[in-house]
């Protein structure tokens, strides 16, 4: 059937039309006929809506700006949907209008708020703005209900929107005064481990460190003078012992040799007046082999006292300007050594007493630091709550004097006139058109399943042979009339279908049925 001419086709659907006419006339008085029954029983509706106005500027908002939070809702139909459909609202709402029995039971209740709720439409048509449309057989009732939808839908939202600022107010509120208590309790903890742990203070464990760097410093330098002082004492005690060597030796020795010089020269005076066996040149001769003798014996003692490392002073040598002078600097380099001693020794021991100071304190440091995090975290969230805690107090007043969010009906609803909806116009319309293409679409499809042959030419097709002849169906005179008759009969059953069709709709127009 797919490659054949569409004129073809044309024809063969007409040629299966008349012979299948009984059938196709009788599918098409009983589509005809079901469909206007079907438009008689086919329930009226009448709909009914309204819609409400969410606004939510007004002349409080820009003066109460980042002081207050209303209660804001970005799909407001689900706000009414979760609103209207609630067991509190459709309860009252079937009370109101006369629905709801006390002798109802749960299970009538249940049923009879599921198919109010199919009745009923929520949406958005801006995003300010919620239609609500109610579907009823009764026009009075589907106006009724619809505003009563309005009405409780907005004063159910501002009493949720009321009860949820009051309700965050005293959240806040209790947090507040538990904070409060977790703060009073942490500076109470703090106050009492500062008095306990003087030194455990903030930034006590710096100094601590800076301390001990100057401590260790201090030593450093001290014991490097230390060391100066001892190398500059050893010179001088060098010094010393060589000055006393020098002067004793310049001293007795000078002395010896002076006074032998003086003896000589006497000698040598009475030389020229007497002999050398003179009693007095004899005398002076034995007194410079004496001082001689002297000198060789002082030599001989100064040698032992070097090799035992002694060095002989005597008067001469203490009286010495260099002696005296390098034995006040030896005993000032004693005084500097002996003091940097005692310096290094007090040094060392405030650094043990800071090192055990430093080990007390990182200990109490690292729990006065926690304690100290704990009270700053408790007054920071203290701090916000009381500003939150006025910020909701501010909300709670604002929905309160419904000067927040506010909703209001800015289409009322009315009465509907005309049913909504498929009309009894739209099933004649139907029956009309499905009446004829029902059997047509019928006789198509038996002519695309069907595998019998209708055409010549698909023989030759099929058996790629040619087509000699087509022998035609040939009417008798009998067959012909028997035809007449069934077209008369099916054509007054399709005329009266019709009559009945125009005749209810003329009834249907006049409101008689």
């Amino acid at each position: 059937m797919s490659t054949l001419h569409p004129e073809l086709i044309r024809k063969l659907l007409i040629g299966e039309l008349f012979n299948s006419r009984k059938t196709a006339v009788g599918i098409f008085v009983v589509v005809v006929l079901a469909l206007v029954v079907a438009g008689l029983v086919w329930p009226k509706g009448y709909v009914a809506s309204t819609t409400i106005l969410v606004d939510e500027k007004n002349i409080i908002q820009p003066l109460m700006l980042g002081a207050a939070v209303t209660t804001e809702v970005a799909d407001r139909s689900r706000l009414a949907r979760e609103t209207i459909f609630g067991r509190k609202v459709m309860t009252q709402l079937l009370t109101d209008t006369g629905r709801l029995k006390e002798s109802f039971s749960p299970e009538e209740k249940d049923k009879l708020f599921k198919k109010l709720t199919k009745q009923t439409a929520i949406s958005n048509v801006t995003r300010n703005i919620i239609k609500i449309e109610y579907r009823d057989d009764d026009p009075e009732n589907a106006f009724l209900t619809t505003k009563r939808y309005a009405d409780l839908f907005i004063a159910e939202a501002l009493g949720t929107k009321a009860a949820e600022s009051q309700a965050a107010f005293d959240f806040i509120d209790k947090q507040v005064h538990e904070y409060h208590e977790k703060l009073v309790q942490a500076e109470e903890q703090l106050k009492e481990f500062r008095l306990a742990n003087a030194d455990a203070l903030p930034g006590t464990d710096t100094d601590i460190g800076t301390r001990l760097s100057a401590q260790q410093t201090r030593i450093e330098q001290s014991a490097q003078e230390l060391k100066e002082a001892e190398i500059k004492k050893r010179s001088l005690e060098k010094q010393l012992s060589g000055e006393a060597e020098v002067a004793t030796v310049l001293s007795r020795e000078g002395q010896y040799r002076t006074r032998i010089a003086e003896l000589q020269s006497q000698m040598e005076t009475l030389r020229l007046s007497y002999h050398d066996t003179y009693p007095d040149i004899v005398r002076l001769r034995h007194q410079i082999a004496d001082l001689n003798d002297a000198i060789a014996v002082d030599r001989k003692q100064r040698e032992a006292a070097k090799a035992s490392g002694r060095v002989i002073i005597d008067d001469s040598v203490t009286n010495n300007p260099m002696y005296q002078q390098l034995k006040r600097d030896l005993s000032q380099t004693q005084i500097t050594i002996d003091t940097l001693n005692a310096r290094i020794i007090e040094a060392k021991r405030q650094m043990s007493s800071t090192l055990e100071r430093g080990k007390r304190v990182h200990g109490g440091e690292v729990t006065l630091a926690e304690l100290t995090r704990d009270y700053q975290v408790n007054r920071d969230i203290y701090q916000d709550l009381l500003k939150r805690r006025e910020n909701a107090r501010v909300s709670m007043n604002l929905d309160k004097e419904k000067q927040g969010l506010s909703f209001r009906i800015q289409e009322p609803a009315t009465l509907p006139i005309d049913p909504s909806g498929l009309l009894f116009k739209h099933f004649i319309i139907a029956a009309l058109v499905l009446g004829v293409l029902v059997p047509v679409g019928l006789v198509y499809a038996k002519l695309q399943i069907d595998p019998r042959i209708r055409v010549g030419s698909m023989v030759a097709e099929r058996n790629n042979l040619p087509l000699l002849a087509v022998i035609p169906h040939l009417w008798q005179q009998t067959e012909i009339q028997v035809v007449r008759q069934e077209i008369q009969w099916l054509y007054l059953i399709a005329a009266g279908t019709l009559t009945v069709m125009a005749l209810l709709a003329t009834l249907r127009i006049v409101r008689m049925i």
